[in-house]
């Protein structure tokens, strides 16, 4: 049952970068692409742990985010801040989270605190060392200024 989790974890997890990445998307696009993010959760709940429960929450917040949804998106970059907290899924999550929850807050109107959370992810991305995890990171972090 475990390997069924994860199968479904990923493969959503994918479609919702499938959906993330279209220049225009429908609303029947949009709804899709909340419930995937949201199964791709909830399967790593059963199969995952700490990381992958952290990776969840911040694709659900980005999908808000980019979906302008302020509250949600918020409500789950926090979840992906608290996941990260302990150091125990490394910098370059604990940077993911911290640069998910400044487009949070800029999606909800939050600009002040939205470059708080900016240069602390930039501050973390400095510190990767991982050549792969810096470039995503520093693309992400480019795309959300």
């Amino acid at each position: 049952m475990t390997d069924q989790h994860r199968a479904f974890a990923t493969q959503f997890f994918n479609e919702v970068w499938a959906c993330l990445d279209k220049q225009r998307r429908s609303t029947e696009e949009d709804v899709q692409m909340i419930h995937l993010a949201h199964s791709s959760r909830a399967h790593w709940q059963m199969a995952g742990g700490p990381r992958e429960w952290a990776i969840g929450e911040w694709q659900i917040a980005r999908v808000y985010a980019a979906l302008g949804r302020g509250e949600p998106a918020l409500f789950h970059a926090e979840l992906a801040l608290e996941a990260t907290a302990d150091g125990a899924v490394g910098p370059f999550l604990a940077g993911c989270a911290q640069e998910v929850m400044a487009r949070a807050c800029r999606a909800a109107g939050r600009v002040g605190d939205a470059a708080r959370f900016h240069a602390e992810a930039v501050r973390l991305a400095a510190t990767l060392t991982d050549p792969e995890e810096s470039d995503l990171l520093a693309r992400d972090l480019a795309e959300g200024k």
